[in-house]
């Protein structure tokens, strides 16, 4: 299936060039957010002794997107506990550097530069950037380091083999949002995005393209204003033009204010929400009954073995952090790392041993259920299947409409 790129709506504010969007997950069954409290003890092995294993994860940890991005970087380090807790990866204690780079692009790089030369990092796991892989893409690459998944919405994803996603990228993002609309019975899809920044309105074509390959149809793309005391005008147009779905690309608080303006006016179409921007008190504002989730890897609150390890290890080692698909973003890339590592034998690994296993790992991998299809290959882009997962807010509640499993696209 051809590529399709976007951007996802907390980081459309702060996009590249090449703006990108990422999709996602659904679970089955009902459940509220937490998908139940932690059944899980704290492993107890004998703290391991080994040459420590340094990852970095940067990312927009603060400010606008940070509440929610920094799920990633808090998932991977609960990951990185837990692993110790059991005794590390063959004897290797983990340790996770974080740095926030402020979406602000020399930070990126002086973050990365530093994790690499002083902490000396053997991967990037996790991370959560704002499109500014570009960075410091050739940096990394120049320096054989391996960036293992997170957010894998940036085009480097997609055309540099050292980068291993280990969630939707770009390419197949938008069509997986349109799909939602799809998925719901909706046949007219408009979109909004943030009016601050004209980068954010590159979506509208995105969605346009997007669109026909999934069957619906793109009828209008708004920009609006966190500032605008109302969105009146705004719910009336996409109401005039049959708009039945609208996809949004705004702060969370925009999207809210926007859906109870328009249910003013009588007027209630379906609402896509990208995942990565969920807060738990979502699906609890009445505003947002109905609307739709779409994720990049797999739903936390799935009554999944993967997803029930996940959250009992968050619950213990990260209990103040956001479930979301930031999260499990960067908790996919974690367990993708460990896995990877899983079989070196190096007294002190490489990220030549982190690239070799990542290459060892079965085509179409889906980690139990927590990926979409991937496959690593050597010397080449890595290939991921257009595959996602969603999510509905009813009652209050997140809920699956659509089973547990990934769906696909074609």
């Amino acid at each position: 299936m051809p590529g399709i790129r976007g951007k996802c709506a907390l980081r459309l504010g702060v996009m590249a060039a090449a703006v990108i969007l990422v999709a996602s997950a659904c679970g089955s069954g009902d459940s509220d957010d937490s998908g139940g409290s932690s059944t899980k003890a704290r492993p107890t092995a004998p703290a391991p002794k080994g040459t420590p294993i340094v990852i970095g994860s940067v990312g927009h940890y603060s400010g606008f997107a940070g509440a929610t991005s920094k799920a990633s970087a808090d998932a991977v380090s609960a990951w990185a506990q837990w692993t110790n807790d059991k005794g590390g990866i063959n004897g290797h204690p983990v340790k996770v550097v974080v740095k926030d780079d402020q979406a602000d692009p020399s930070k990126a790089l002086a973050a990365v530069k530093s994790m690499v030369e002083q902490d000396k990092v053997i991967a990037l796991v996790g991370s959560h950037e704002a499109g500014l892989e570009a960075v410091w893409e050739k940096y990394t690459t120049g320096k054989g380091i391996p960036v293992v998944g997170g957010s894998s919405n940036s085009a480097a994803y997609e055309t540099d083999p050292l980068f291993f996603p280990t969630a939707q990228t770009a390419a197949n993002y938008v069509a997986l949002w349109a799909n939602a609309a799809k998925l719901a019975g909706r046949h007219q899809v408009g979109a909004i995005a943030c009016a601050e920044v004209p980068a954010c309105q590159s979506m509208f074509s995105l969605v346009k393209r997007a669109a026909p390959a999934v069957g619906v149809t793109f009828a209008s793309g708004l920009a609006v204003s966190a500032s605008a005391p109302s969105y009146t005008s705004q719910c009336l147009s996409l109401r005039a033009k049959g708009v039945d779905a609208v996809i949004t690309g705004t702060a969370q608080e925009v999207t809210t204010r926007f859906i109870s303006d328009c249910a003013k006016q009588g007027y209630k179409p379906l609402f896509v929400i990208p995942g990565q921007s969920y807060k738990p008190d979502v699906a609890k504002n009445p505003a947002h009954e109905g609307a739709y989730l779409a994720n990049d890897s797999f739903n936390w609150f799935s009554d999944d073995p993967a997803a029930k390890e996940f959250r009992d290890t968050m619950s213990i080692y990260s209990p103040n952090s956001p479930l979301n698909a930031s999260a499990t973003a960067g908790w996919a890339a974690a367990v993708m790392f460990g896995k990877a590592l899983a079989t070196a034998t190096s007294a002190a690994p490489t990220s030549a041993d982190v690239v070799k296993g990542l290459l060892a790992r079965p085509a179409e991998d889906t980690l139990n259920g927590m990926i979409p299809p991937t496959t690593y290959r050597e010397g080449k882009p890595a290939t991921v299947a257009p595959c996602g997962w969603y999510a509905q807010i009813k009652g209050g509640k997140l809920t699956a409409p659509h089973g547990n499993k990934a769906i696909c696209l074609g």
